[in-house]
């Protein structure tokens, strides 16, 4: 293709061409037949302001590429604005021609503005073509056909195995007080479980070592492999349980509960006390320290970091066909009452203190409310501790005498990362032989939250007896409303209270329709009552939720 010398017209083209393809370089060749060719390109603020997003490239990329086809004489960025930038190009270039395809639209605006403007300018209409032998393309179907690639890609994920989802998916480490989150265990005494959102790594992050592995799972089937940024954490959560709990709820055929702190957990990261208390499956309250930018925060997750020691169990610990809860002593009718508040009573009072250990960073309190922890476990769950209690004695001793290895007075004490084994969480100021070193992620899981500050974190609902009326509802960080965001100030007036009344009250009346088919709360408020009383919880809340809009229409 030969082009025009200097003495040819002045030929002028715009666009945005952002997702540059071979119909783009045979258009600007056509054009460059006429004349020396000028392309003045869009800027990314002006298709910003066009179509509400900017172009996948910046400016300086999209000019460098046009400028390296052969045929453009002049490329440069637009210094106009608005859908028709190109008329202040062609006040400074004065062109002879202005080309364009033939599906532009508005060539009878464009020619006017050129008259307006007092340029003679010529219009040329060229039909679409493609280069010969290739296909025709434009950048609409070009888009089109990212979003089926697309499509197709997310396909495909459901057919992935987990690992590789093990980099974009969180990882969490039930620290402290595992199994307070289920209401057979918490309906005998109140207390927390406590969480570690961990940063990916290669040695401990594996399946099938406690580290919530059915609920991640869960989570690439709802959410196809990646996070829904859209939702804040306990939204997400909430979801996440529901989905993972449906079966049990929706037809309670099975058994088998998935605790909330799995997918709190995971949602919520950086260390997380989850309080829960009468016989719910749900925390009454969460308090979530996310915050690096805090000085004592950082200095907590740099401790933590420091002396917890993550110790691989060189041989296989939970045997084929795992039953964690072979043997339930909470639910077996033949002990005590009065025992089984001892159990859970010494499991709640063991998390308490590793949560008052972090807070103070003391290393020998934190061990001892490990080991207690894994006391509290073999009273209650037998299993937990020695999977092959009973089955093997080979194996059992093995597993005991590397426990014991690694326990007080060697270190300063340590827990099964999950029950039956995964790994040792070992807890001490001198090195650990083996050990690997985890990495508290605080980077937002979802959609970005404020952290709990260290006042709330030693203020936060503590270890007890069960309350005579337990919280009713859903949790939150006790410094955000349900959905994530701030309130004004930390001690509520009159007027503000009601609004979170109202908020609350809203949002508990939905939560009831949506049960129904996530099951998010149904199970806590209405699962002991029979059909009558069930009708009259749900009247309630639809009272309450009336009462609340009220208030809050009158508040607002």
């Amino acid at each position: 293709m030969e082009w025009p010398g200097s003495s040819a017209k002045k030929v002028l083209v715009s666009g945005c061409f952002d997702l540059l393809h071979s119909g783009h370089v045979e258009f600007f060749q056509e054009a460059a037949t006429l004349g020396e060719l000028y392309v003045r390109i869009g800027t990314s603020d002006n298709v910003q302001a066009l179509k509400g997003r900017a172009p996948m490239y910046s400016d300086e990329e999209r000019l460098f590429m046009v400028r390296q086809i052969k045929g453009v004489h002049n490329a440069a960025l637009s210094v106009g604005s608005g859908r028709f930038d190109f008329v202040e190009d062609a006040k400074e270039l004065r062109p002879d021609i202005y080309f364009v395809n033939d599906d532009a639209s508005q060539l009878e605006e464009r020619m006017s503005l050129f008259e307006k403007a007092g340029l003679d300018v010529r219009i040329v209409v060229a039909p679409r073509k493609a280069a010969p032998g290739l296909e025709e393309r434009s950048s609409t179907s070009m888009k089109e056909r990212l979003r089926e690639m697309l499509a197709a890609e997310d396909a495909a994920k459901q057919q992935l195995p987990m690992e590789a989802f093990h980099r974009s998916l969180p990882w969490r480490f039930c620290f402290c007080g595992g199994w307070m989150d289920l209401k057979w265990c918490n309906e005998l005494w109140s207390g927390c479980a406590i969480t570690i959102n961990i940063a990916f790594h290669e040695g401990i992050c594996r399946d099938e070592c406690g580290l919530a592995t059915s609920s991640r799972k869960w989570a690439a089937k709802l959410w196809n492999g990646g996070m829904p940024k859209h939702l804040g954490p306990l939204r997400a959560a909430q979801f996440l349980w529901g989905a993972e709990n449906f079966d049990a709820a929706a037809t309670e055929e099975r058994l088998y509960w998935a605790g909330s702190q799995d997918h709190c957990g995971l949602l919520f990261s950086g260390v997380n006390k989850l309080c829960y208390a009468g016989g719910r499956h749900w925390p009454h309250t969460v308090v979530s320290l996310c915050d690096p930018a805090d000085p004592r925060q950082a200095a907590i997750f740099a401790w933590l970091e420091r002396v917890v020691h993550i110790v691989d169990i060189p041989f296989v610990s939970r045997p084929p066909g795992y039953n964690s809860q072979e043997v339930n002593r909470l639910k077996d009718p033949s002990v005590p009452l009065a025992e089984k508040v001892r159990i859970v009573r010494t499991l709640a009072e063991a998390s308490e203190q590793a949560w008052e250990a972090i807070l103070a960073m003391d290393a020998a309190k934190l061990g001892k409310a490990l080991s207690d922890t894994m006391a509290a476990w073999e009273a209650m769950l037998p299993y937990t501790t020695d999977p092959y209690r009973g089955k093997d004695a080979a194996k059992s001793e093995e597993l005991r005498a590397f426990v014991a290895r690694h326990g007080f007075p060697h270190t300063a004490g340590c827990l099964f990362s999950g029950a039956g084994g995964g790994f040792l969480m070992v807890v001490s100021e001198a090195s650990v032989e083996g050990a690997m070193k985890m990495r508290i992620n605080t980077d937002p899981v979802v959609l970005p939250y404020g952290s709990s500050t260290i006042e709330e974190a030693h203020s936060a609902p503590r270890a007890g007896p069960p309350p005579s009326k337990p919280p009713w509802g859903v949790a939150t960080p006790w410094h955000l409303d349900v959905d994530g965001r701030p309130f004004p100030d930390k001690a509520p007036d009159a007027s503000q209270l009601a609004t979170q009344m109202w908020r609350s009250a809203s949002f508990a009346c939905s939560r009831v329709v949506a049960n129904a088919r996530s099951c998010l709360l149904f199970d806590s408020c209405v699962e002991a009552c029979n059909s009558d009383a069930r009708v009259a919880t749900v009247a309630a809340v639809a009272v309450a939720s009336v009462v609340g809009v009220a208030l809050g229409r009158g508040l607002r």
